[in-house]
């Protein structure tokens, strides 16, 4: 790695730890218990899966837009927005006083990881075409180190203000202004590698050219079956991260550790996706896949039979384990498999589908634990996890 690439690597890293850890701390443990203290009426209480997902839904609807404009124009510009909308968003929870409003600023608070992950993440693996899955999980891992530091950093001001939810939104309107601050850095330098920022083909952006990159990546059934992959874990993954909280909270576990369950998550994936990513370059992406799924899978069904805060831990790093393996190297296949000036379109759908996962997990498991408690909705988990690796495996 030479000396312009180290320095765009490190860069757009610590962009991304500092973006993500303010928007990890955003909902991470803070956003069911800030819902929670915002309902008026009891019925409100089933859109707190909605409040969670909120944030998901603009991948949806953005992410393979994003990572398309990008192949055209360049990473540069689209970075800048994430961020921009990373530095404002926390500023509006402040007057969040009812779920509906609180609602509508994760909404707009999504925009930013939705555009920023693919556009970053390309970059990257046009970047290291050898290495994408070593380098792709390095900077994951960067910025999941921001998103393992976010709970505790959100419980530890939790406890000093008494439970005082918008001195923790301060906090993260700092951090993402330190992001934006570094993205305009980025933006104005002569220094960087800007190959990496720049557009990968000198077409004008015509309907045709736009859709030509959508065409190709969407016709790939490999690719596609990858994105269900994606989203099946997040599914799972947004379940395990909103209602193993509530679930640890109904068994009157101490605070501490209803920040240190996620924290202890994300240190798993903070430790192993660099690992799994680095052996998927040597010995394929598929199995590594696969097992990852069946490993998750197996594990979330211990979790409503248990109530002792160790064995939770345990459960909670083999689930971390298993979603390592494979968010290791879903990025790198789909990537992989596509031509390189659609690397923002492959890895944009990749998002979506992914976002498309992450939205319903938390909705959905809103009606299941009221029907079948928390047995429902993790046994549900532990299916979606199983069938997509069979799936998966069939391609």
């Amino acid at each position: 790695m030479n000396r312009k690439t180290l320095f765009f690597f490190l860069i757009i890293s610590f962009i991304g730890f500092f973006a993500i850890f303010s928007s990890t701390m955003s909902k991470s443990p803070i956003l069911p218990l800030f819902a929670e203290s915002l309902i008026t009426y009891e019925f409100e209480r089933q859109f707190i899966g909605y409040i969670i997902a909120a944030s998901t839904v603009p991948g949806i609807l953005v992410s393979m837009f994003a990572g398309r404009l990008s192949d055209l124009y360049g990473r540069k510009q689209i970075l800048l927005i994430s961020t921009i909308i990373f530095a404002t968003a926390p500023f509006f929870y402040l007057f969040a006083i009812n779920i509906w409003i609180l609602m509508i600023i994760r909404f707009y608070h999504g925009f930013s990881t939705a555009i920023f992950v693919p556009v970053a993440t390309a970059a990257i693996a046009e970047s290291y075409p050898e290495k994408k899955g070593k380098y792709i999980s390095s900077f994951s891992s960067i910025t999941l180190v921001g998103r393992f530091l976010a709970p505790l950093t959100g419980g530890t001001i939790l406890f000093i203000t008494n439970s005082y939810y918008y001195g923790v939104y301060i906090g993260c309107a700092i951090s993402g202004t330190i992001a934006l601050i570094l993205t305009i850095f980025l933006y104005r330098t002569r220094h960087h590698n800007s190959k990496n920022l720049q557009p990968t083909n000198n077409s004008s952006l015509t309907i045709k050219e736009f859709l030509k990159g959508f065409k190709e990546v969407l016709s790939n059934r490999v690719i596609l079956t990858t994105c269900v992959v994606q989203a099946s874990q997040y599914f799972a993954y947004g379940i395990v991260e909103a209602y193993v909280i509530l679930y640890i909270k109904s068994l009157n576990f101490d605070t501490w550790i209803i920040g240190v369950i996620p924290a202890i998550l994300t240190l798993m994936l903070v430790v192993f996706k660099p690992l799994m990513g680095s052996i998927s370059d040597k010995v394929g992406r598929r199995l590594i896949i696969i097992v990852g799924l069946l490993l998750g899978g197996g594990i979330t069904l211990l979790i409503p039979i248990t109530t002792n805060y160790l064995l939770f831990f345990l459960i909670i790093c083999g689930f971390g384990i298993g979603m390592a393996m494979v968010i290791s190297s879903t990025a790198a296949y789909v990537s992989d498999l596509s031509k390189k000036e659609d690397y923002g379109a492959a890895i944009g759908t990749l998002s979506t589908i992914m976002d498309i996962g992450q939205t319903i997990g938390p909705i959905l498991s809103g009606y299941v634990v009221i029907a079948f408690s928390f047995g429902g909705v993790f046994s549900m988990t532990s299916i979606v996890l199983i069938a997509s690796a069979l799936i998966f495996s069939l391609f």
